[in-house]
């Protein structure tokens, strides 16, 4: 396995296995990662345990699934697919507001591309479709 995806996948494998402090150790300081579908910026560990712990909050029983690693030619770059499930049973705090738990789940496909240097990720943005997310919960038509 190259070391970039060993590292991407230590990043997003540690949600799965709820263990923030994990994905914590291969995040640069000063990381500079971006949820695009809620326009937020998560710089460094703290941002990335906090939106760890928000998400765990909505879906306490939430799975994060690696389905697929490609990794640049030139090492630097990885791009991520994975899957996200669980059930909607905390308050779902979002860009668009706080959502009372559903009790419903939800599944949905993300992408992550991030950028690993010295076996730290130092830049990273995921991509994911928030409608879909609204929908599965019954949040929107």
């Amino acid at each position: 396995m190259h070391p970039t995806e060993k590292v991407v996948r230590q990043f997003h494998e540690s949600w799965d296995m709820r263990d923030p402090d994990r994905g914590a150790e291969v995040i640069a300081d000063d990381c500079a990662f971006e949820d695009i579908a809620r326009g937020e910026k998560l710089p460094g560990k703290d941002a990335y345990k906090a939106d760890y712990h928000r998400w765990r909050e909505a879906f306490p029983d939430g799975l994060c699934k690696v389905e697929n690693v490609i990794v640049s030619l030139d090492g630097e770059w990885a791009t991520v697919e994975f899957r996200n499930s669980g059930t909607h049973t905390g308050v779902l705090r979002s860009s668009l507001g706080d959502f009372p738990p559903t009790g419903k789940k939800a599944e949905v496909r993300y992408c992550s591309v991030m950028r690993v240097r010295d076996g730290m990720v130092v830049e990273g943005r995921d991509y994911y479709d928030s409608a879909t997310i609204a929908r599965q919960l019954g949040l929107v038509d």
